[in-house]
């Protein structure tokens, strides 16, 4: 009986030891990740909050200095998104990585593989951690609610190519297998279709109308850790691109 209650405190100790090392990993992780983000925003002398006449530039070629795979930048107001795009080989590398490389749970905001850096297709797809502090894309759920979008229609996405304002047609809770996971139309007609069905998915109505001929649009995807949710369950935030 001695032996056994001396192996269960021995184990106990292991699982506590080993939740202490995981909690400090993550802290450090989390430091990390904001010092990346401070130093870049320093260095590129980006607003925290953007001017309704945005004025405001951003030197990629200084921050491919420090990532050639950065493609835009991200601003969400009343959100902590302010933060680099990414785009690598596969949608695997930026999961675990940070802005610089380093290895990190976090992550970054990354664009799909397959897109142009440009943001020139019919619908891009940009990815992000639901974290529980709320940073990367761990505030998207607050879109779910109608009021805080009636706040903040709008977020912003800066390119070498020239800066947008994203204008939220639509967002809602979906599954991985969901038909609105599509960045690939054959014709204006399906991409006219698909933004049909996606704005009938939204939690609310937003009354934006989009040209299916010229418009360009960005889905921001996350997963969803609400306790009644499943793990197949995804954040849907869909937004038409606007040059400024």
């Amino acid at each position: 009986m001695k032996a056994i209650k001396i192996l269960l405190l021995f184990i106990f100790l292991a699982m506590l030891g080993f939740s202490i090392y995981k909690i400090n990993v993550i802290k450090k992780e989390l430091n990390a990740s904001e010092e990346i983000k401070e130093e870049l925003i320093e260095l590129v002398e980006i607003p925290e909050i953007p001017s309704e006449e945005p004025s405001f530039k951003v030197d990629f070629d200084e921050l491919k200095k420090i990532n050639p795979d950065v493609v835009g930048w991200i601003v969400i107001e009343g959100t902590q998104v302010n933060y680099p795009i990414v785009q690598g080989n596969d949608n695997s590398y930026y999961l675990n990585h940070s802005y610089d490389k380093k290895w990190n749970s976090l992550g970054s905001i990354f664009v799909d593989y397959q897109s142009s850096k440009d943001f020139i297709d019919y619908n891009t797809f940009i990815y992000g951690h639901h974290t529980k502090n709320g940073s990367m894309f761990g505030e998207l759920y607050k879109y779910m609610i109608e009021s805080f979008y009636e706040k903040n229609k709008i977020f912003y996405l800066y390119t070498p190519s020239g800066n947008y304002e994203a204008e939220i047609f639509s967002a809602y809770l979906d599954s991985t297998k969901s038909e609105s996971y599509n960045q690939s139309f054959n014709s204006v007609d399906e991409f006219n279709d698909y933004i049909t069905m996606i704005k009938k998915k939204s939690n609310y109505n937003t009354n934006v109308e989009i040209d299916t001929t010229k418009d360009k649009t960005i889905t921001l995807y996350s997963c969803s850790h609400e306790s009644n949710r499943q793990k197949t369950d995804r954040y849907f935030i869909h937004a038409v691109l606007r040059r400024v």
